[in-house]
Formats: C-alpha cells, structure tokens, sequence
C-alpha cells in the first residue's frame, strides 16, 4: 500500500508540477525518509532521518566535516527513536529528536552551543514531497548526452547534461564508467531499474568502477544519479562518485559516497563524504504539461480498487 501510495502522489506531481522549496541535496549529506540501520562508519555532513536511527551497540558519528560557527546549527535530525551506544555530533552543533533517546551517551563537541533538542513535532512529510518531486523532475528531462562503450559523452553546449540509462547497461560485472561532460556544468543520470519491466530491484555488480570525469571534487558536488524507479539498491563495492536520489528505494551496500544520498533507508557501514549536490532545478519548473498522465490513473484505479475490496470484507 505504501508503494501504491508514493506512486500515485508522484504521478499527482508529475501532473501538476511542483516548485522546489529548497535544494535539500544541497544542504544535506544524508536524507532518510524511513530507518537508517548503522553498522559503522560516519556522516560528515548533516542528516536527516525520517524514522529511527538504529544503531544498538554502536558509537555513531556526525558532521565532522561541518564548519564550527558562532551559532549551532541541527546537524542530526531524527524524527523517530534513537538508539545507540553513543551518538556523536561534532563542530558543535544540535542532535535533534522526535521520539525516545535510547542512547548511554550524547557527545556535543567542540564547544558549548551543541544541544540535544526534544521536538515531538519533527516530521518528514516535507521533505518527502521535495525528494519526490526532484526526482520525478529530473527523470522528466530530455536526454540530451549518449552512453556508449562504457562513457557517458557530452559534446552539447547546455548548462545540465542529461543521460537516460537503464541499472542493468551500465552497472554489469567488472564494468569501467567513464564520463566526458564537456561545457556542462551538471550532469543528471537517469537510471531505470531495469529494462525488464516490473523489475525494480538493483544490484550493482561486483567489480564496477567510476573512472575518467567521475574521480573529481567537481564530479562529486555536481553529478547526479536518480534511481527514480528503483525500490530496492545494493551498492556492493561500488565507490559511489556524485550524488544518489532514490526516493523509493531501501538501499545498502557500497564502499563509500562522495556526494548527497537521499533513499527510503539505508542498511549498513559505510562513510557519507561531505559534499552536496550544487544544482538547484528551477523554480517553478513544471515536470510535464498533460492533465493527467497514464500512471496517475493506472495508481489512482489500483488504490479504489483495494479500498473497494476492504470496504466489502
């Protein structure tokens, strides 16, 4: 129902066209709209989670990489319960949230401003219908780039570079991805959950490098992969070079990101590197201009049906 429910709402978007309020993926390193199940490693720029923080046994640690101001900002928002060993929160800032603190220890370091804040208030509905509209946005772009041979290549003269692939072209076992940009100053990768159709988990395989164009700080704040079909993400092994927006996704895996992540979940230990995704799509930007598209009726007709159905049991 869950699934039925985030279809139908971004169809909703895609009809209407929604403006982006803020560039989420530009102020945070880690966005979360349900669990975040840590195992190790750290988050060196700000997070935020929609559900728990799960990390029983563990010491987890934020925003090492934040700038230490005069005025604390909240680097770790939890809306749901934390528990943890210790929770860590560097530079000086705030630990935010909403439900139970089940934690032996809170460390605010660096100074004296950082706060544990309690606010039942805390939720994530809004970041949720952002999340969901820049990726049902981004998606809805023309391809104007070409994969080919394992190189993403552009040679246009546009600001953003735009390349529609599928999970299972480019992210095949012991593959090379390179990318050539040229005068773009963002590039936007599309991946499909598969070519298959009702296939939406992704499993990277094992052996898959980001090479040529990707392995830079450049590439890091200004490439963006959308996985805006998948619900399921196993990153392996791979280092991931750019930005993640998987806002239907549970995810796992990978040996590191170098770039803003947001996802339904994420499952593991592995580092979240500060940098954030620089490109701001703009305002009031319309994701397509037909009243109602074939998936908003096609989800819109499932969820009456299933309502139909439990109203007669």
């Amino acid at each position: 129902m869950y699934r039925l429910l985030v279809c139908l709402f971004t169809s909703l978007l895609l009809s209407f066209g929604v403006a982006a309020e803020d560039n989420l993926l530009g102020e945070y390193n880690l966005i979360l709209l349900e669990d975040y199940n840590f195992s190790g490693g750290d988050v060196q720029g700000r997070t935020y989670i929609g559900g728990n923080l799960n990390a029983a046994g563990h010491a987890v640690e934020f925003g090492s990489r934040l700038p230490n101001t005069d005025t604390a900002i909240d680097a770790v928002t939890v809306a749901g319960d934390i528990n943890a060993n210790v929770v860590r929160v560097l530079r000086d800032n705030n630990l935010v949230y909403g439900g139970t603190l089940n934690a032996s220890h809170v460390e605010l370091n660096d100074g004296n401003d950082g706060q544990a804040i309690y606010n039942p208030q805390v939720g994530v509905n809004t970041i949720a219908s952002t999340i969901h509209a820049d990726s049902a946005y981004y998606s809805s772009l023309t391809e104007n780039g070409v994969f080919s041979n394992g190189t993403f290549n552009y040679a246009g003269t546009d600001d953003v570079a735009v390349f529609n692939v599928s999970a299972d072209q480019i992210f095949a076992q012991n593959s090379n991805l390179s990318l050539n940009w040229g005068e773009a100053e963002t590039v936007i990768i599309n991946v499909a959950a598969s070519s298959t159709s009702n296939a939406t988990d992704v499993v990277i395989g094992g052996g898959v490098n980001l090479n040529n164009g990707f392995t830079s700080n450049q590439a890091f704040s200004n490439v963006l992969w959308n996985f805006y079909d998948a619900t399921s993400i196993d990153f392996r092994s791979l280092a991931v070079k750019g930005s993640v927006l998987a806002p239907l996704a549970s995810t796992s895996g990978g040996a590191s990101f170098d770039g803003s992540f947001a996802a339904v979940s994420y499952t593991g230990a592995r580092e979240f590197h500060d940098f954030v995704f620089e490109y701001e799509r703009p305002q009031g930007s319309q994701l397509v201009q037909v009243p109602a598209p074939p998936i908003a009726l096609i989800c819109l007709t499932a969820l009456l049906f299933i309502t139909s159905r439990r109203n007669f049991r």
